[in-house]
């Protein structure tokens, strides 16, 4: 049976699960109703990890084996995180093949989407978190200009468009890193809107050290379909601390209006 609405999930940086999107999942599902989620919610989860992860287990592996590493956790944060954002990027400035791959995984998560749907104008709901938020904002802003994975394209009229947020309504983001890159821009530009009825809401904690608003980005960043809200996510031993970059999709001030928005499609 054909569902009402897509949800679609990317996920963020670090060594991630497949299954990264189960506890979200369970908490939505849980709020807008285990039977009208099962019945008319289609749920796609977007993983890219697997085009970055396989390179940096085996240079942990060599390299901790050889030399006893100290600080394990911390090294390998630093390696399975912020060398995935760095990779993209540097992909994007050289042989783009890494950035066309992670986004060609988010456009058959659209296109996994439409196939379940009741048509290409059911409406269509992304939450993604952390890198996960950059790598959709690049997704966009490409597909709105017809750039990169987007110049070779193929399919129907109908798949192409639906590829390109034609019935996207809203984005969520959480934690989101895309400030940090904006240093390399003097005036950072937003994308343009993919359709009329868009909204991106942005959710970031002051504790967490990787997480920001966006409005101020940029003039362009200034316009009424963007909203950034402060939240205080975690538990009492991490919503005070850095640790708190992953809890957003565990707290109830996040899950609520995501499972708000998805009761009003259905």
């Amino acid at each position: 049976m054909a569902k009402k609405v897509g949800v679609i999930t990317i996920h963020g940086m670090g060594d991630t699960n497949p299954n990264y999107h189960l506890e979200l999942v369970r908490k939505l599902r849980k709020r807008v109703g285990k039977s009208d989620w099962d019945k008319n919610v289609h749920l796609e989860s977007c993983f890219y990890q697997d085009l970055l992860q396989a390179n940096q287990e085996d240079y942990w592996t060599e390299a901790d084996e050889k030399y006893d590493l100290k600080w394990d956790f911390l090294r390998k944060f630093m390696l399975f995180s912020f060398s995935d954002a760095a990779s993209i990027e540097h992909s994007l400035s050289n042989d783009q093949r890494l950035y066309k791959q992670v986004h060609g995984k988010i456009a058959l998560a659209f296109d996994n989407t439409l196939a379940e749907l009741e048509n290409a104008n059911s409406p269509v709901v992304v939450v993604a978190h952390s890198l996960g938020s950059e790598q959709i904002s690049n997704y966009i802003w490409d597909a709105m200009k017809n750039l990169r994975f987007f110049e070779s394209d193929s399919g129907t009229s109908e798949e192409k468009s639906f590829r390109r947020l034609d019935s996207c309504k809203y984005l969520f983001t959480t934690g989101s890193s895309i400030p940090i890159f904006r240093a390399a821009l003097d005036s950072p530009q937003l994308f343009e809107r993919p359709n009329d009825e868009f909204e991106w809401h942005n959710y970031f904690d002051s504790s967490d050290v990787l997480g920001y608003p966006l409005k101020n980005m940029a003039l362009s960043y200034e316009v009424d379909w963007l909203h950034d809200h402060e939240v205080n996510v975690g538990s009492f031993l991490t919503n005070w601390n850095p640790a708190s970059h992953g809890q957003y999709w565990e707290d109830k001030d996040v899950i609520k209006p995501i499972a708000k928005v998805i009761e009003d499609y259905i």
